[in-house]
């Protein structure tokens, strides 16, 4: 998967290190949404991966930008595998198959992690206990004061770091090799298409999100 440099000239767009391109042509059928998927799939898995490395740089003291990046690597890993108006998820059997059984069980443990605890408070590695101090019954009052006991439970240990890096990494691997097989299919039928019919196809813009569409989901087209 390569990256490439996007410019605008004469008001279209135009990819560099193609000299000779005269035109970006839109792909929509089922294979190209795949291309999509698969590359904002790369996207959340390159900034997961890029969160567990700066980890390594941020200072230990306060322990807030460690925690900020461990619960955001966990998310965009997580988000890749759930069920999404936009795009397909990816698959554990698919990507992991033929490793060992306690890869399904680390990868379960941070789907429940940011499902029930990061995400959605639901599991015991977060409570809060409510409570009333009472005193030794010698004052005119009895309870000292209303407290609740907040317990988080740790999660950002060196076999989590080291399970979750392995997760992202041969994710990362399968997300490459399917994104260029299906480039590689698309090319091939893009190719026995006459010339002149590929020309007059529609040309790819860009258009920037309005503040309305916040709450509206990227739909895929039929």
């Amino acid at each position: 998967m390569e990256q490439f440099a996007i410019t605008k000239r004469n008001g279209s767009l135009h990819v560099e290190g193609f000299p000779d391109a005269v035109r970006l042509i839109k792909l929509e059928d089922k294979k190209a949404q795949r291309i999509s998927a698969l590359l904002l799939h790369r996207h959340d898995l390159e900034f997961a991966d890029e969160c567990l490395d700066a980890i390594n740089s941020a200072p230990a003291e306060p322990p807030l930008v460690r925690s900020a990046l461990w619960r955001c690597a966990i998310i965009h890993y997580a988000k890749c595998f759930g069920q999404s108006a936009a795009r397909f998820p990816l698959a554990f059997e698919k990507i992991y198959k033929g490793e060992a059984p306690e890869t399904k069980l680390a990868f379960d443990y941070f789907k429940n992690l940011r499902d029930k605890h990061m995400v959605h408070d639901e599991n015991a590695y977060s409570q809060s206990i409510p409570a009333a101090v009472l005193n030794g019954g010698n004052k005119t009052y009895k309870i000292e004061k209303i407290v609740s006991l907040a317990i988080h439970g740790e999660t950002l240990e060196q076999a989590n770091y080291a399970n979750l890096k392995l997760l992202i990494q041969w994710a990362l691997k399968w997300v490459a090799s399917e994104f260029d097989t299906c480039c590689e299919l698309v090319t091939k039928e893009l190719e026995a298409v006459p010339y002149e019919k590929l020309l007059k196809r529609e040309e790819v813009t860009v258009r920037v999100p309005t503040v309305e569409e916040i709450s509206v989901n990227r739909r895929k087209k039929p």
